[in-house]
């Protein structure tokens, strides 16, 4: 299939999918009409595009202080204590923190590594971090109640290793999110990314949902749910490379406008549906929480 007739299919799914969601709401009982379906759409200097994914996030599940869960089934608190392996830059880490957990950061890249510690600049005394790209993880047996590993697994050699290691600082009944990328979103990104991006040390595979299972169950964890979401996410990173930019936050103008395009969807009446359907058709993740017995 050539690139212009996979990108064709894409979007007559995502038009399909909308569709569906508005019949769905035509037939819901009444909410009453959005005032920012009236409101002229400008993209204002105030504007923070950068804001616009946390909403969406939240939206999904993601960073909910009221049930202090930082993903919908993964609650924790003061008594926990959280590896964040592959930790990024650090806002899932953070969220833990916030939430009274010790924190173990783990993560092979040192800018990222970097800019996560710096989130603990006045407040370090309850975070361990360490500069890690392979297997053991600096981390004692059983020593983890909670087990955080986001995008990781499509980027490792030996999956199955990965996924023992995280088994074995697991203490028993302990909880794991662990999120990989969604396979229709990577496809796209196929015909559009550069090669690098589907090279080491970046992503080396594409996990199907079922392998995406089959791979936690091996590691001899029991799944609880399975989840998607972010098709602002996909969408983000497919427009990104009209422009790549080596900024960890850039700022295109094409991506400008996705955010404030998405955030006037999110404040529609029909907003809420649509994000829905996106979410799933196209999700950019597709997400596990699992336990250890």
């Amino acid at each position: 299939m050539t690139p212009r007739r996979f990108l064709a299919k894409v979007f007559r799914r995502i038009a399909y999918e909308i569709d569906r969601s508005l019949f769905d709401q035509a037939n819901a009982p009444a909410t009453p009409a959005s005032t920012a379906s009236n409101a002229t759409l400008t993209l204002t200097q105030d504007f923070d595009p950068l804001a616009v994914p946390l909403r969406d996030n939240k939206l999904a599940g993601w960073f909910n202080e009221e049930r202090r869960e930082l993903y919908t089934g993964f609650a924790l608190g003061p008594d926990d204590v959280v590896a964040d392996i592959g930790c990024g830059t650090g806002m899932h880490a953070r969220f833990c923190a916030d939430q009274g957990a010790h924190v173990i950061l783990v993560e092979a890249n040192e800018a990222k590594l970097n800019v996560t510690r710096a989130r603990w600049a006045a407040d370090n005394s309850k975070v361990e971090s360490h500069l890690h790209s392979a297997i053991p993880f600096p981390i004692a047996d059983g020593r983890c109640t909670r087990i955080v590993c986001n995008e990781v697994l499509e980027r490792v050699e030996d999956t199955s290793a990965f996924l023992a290691e995280l088994k074995r600082i697991g203490a028993p009944g302990a909880r794991y999110l662990i999120c990989v990328p969604a396979p229709f979103s990577e496809r796209v990104l196929k015909n559009i990314a550069h090669p690098s991006y589907f090279e080491p040390p970046n992503h080396i595979r594409i996990i199907e949902p079922d392998d995406f299972r089959q791979m936690v169950t091996d590691a001899g964890l029991i799944v609880e749910s399975e989840s998607s979401y972010g098709a602002y996410w996909a969408i983000w990173w497919w427009l990104w490379w009209c422009d790549p930019q080596p900024s960890t936050a850039p700022r295109h103008p094409v991506l400008d406008h996705l955010a404030f395009a998405w955030n006037s969807l999110l404040d529609s009446a029909s907003g809420p549906h649509i994000k829905k359907a996106l979410d799933r058709c196209v999700p950019k993740s597709q997400v596990i929480v699992a336990r250890k017995p």
